[in-house]
């Protein structure tokens, strides 16, 4: 394969640019539990990580006949403000990466299915919130979510480059969907989803890790 143009790079929030999912995982396994569903963090991980948390009522109701509390997602994401504030930490290794791209003056953008209001407490807790600042679009600004590729498409718009001259990159299964569909070059970033997964789900490439991520970044930016 030939190595791709970068003229832009598209993260990922979670997963990807601040280390929540592990966190989000266990805290969306606690609640359901409390409801009275028998969850487990590899139970939530498969039917989740990826997606949104409107697929969470829905599921809770047919795989275990319990309806969801009105103000279940409030709570939700209380107690997911509450641990990203006091367990959150940034991934090892990433800041080479978003300066790799910096000193390359190649721009940069967020594409989530997050809410804004999350992403605010996770990037503000790492330190991200002004580097990326204008430049987050979550999958409630357009009309469907991951694994449909709106939210990549409007990240590009936000930069003013063409989403085949970009990179997306995506540790979920319908991230990379949604970036393959975009029309990106899309890395599958490994972090709680195997390898062999982003790659049936159709990842151009496998970086195993951030210092992957940067190899493979400093070869293509040099083809500029």
């Amino acid at each position: 394969m030939d190595k791709p143009v970068v003229r832009g790079v598209i993260f990922d929030c979670d997963g990807v640019l601040v280390d929540t999912e592990t966190l989000a995982c266990r805290v969306l396994t606690e609640q359901l539990c409390d409801y009275g569903c028998d969850m487990n963090m590899a139970k939530t991980h498969d039917l989740f990580i990826g997606g949104t948390l409107a697929m969470v009522p829905p599921k809770m109701e047919t795989m275990f006949g319990v309806t969801l509390p009105d103000d279940w997602l409030a709570e939700c994401y209380e107690r997911t403000f509450v641990a990203f504030r006091n367990d959150l930490k940034p991934f090892p290794h990433l800041d080479p990466v978003l300066d790799l791209l910096d000193q390359n003056n190649i721009p940069m953008a967020i594409g989530s299915n997050g809410p804004h209001a999350k992403m605010e407490v996770s990037l503000g807790k790492v330190g991200l919130k002004d580097r990326f600042a204008g430049r987050v679009c979550s999958a409630h600004d357009v009309a469907n979510a991951k694994p449909h590729p709106d939210v990549f498409l409007l990240a590009a718009e936000k930069i003013g480059v063409d989403i085949s001259d970009c990179i997306v990159v995506d540790d979920s299964q319908n991230g990379v969907r949604a970036g393959v569909a975009s029309g990106a070059t899309t890395v599958g970033l490994v972090d709680i989803t195997p390898a062999e997964y982003l790659l049936d789900a159709g990842a151009h490439h496998i970086a195993t890790d951030h210092n992957d991520l940067y190899r493979l970044l400093e070869d293509w930016v040099s083809v500029r």
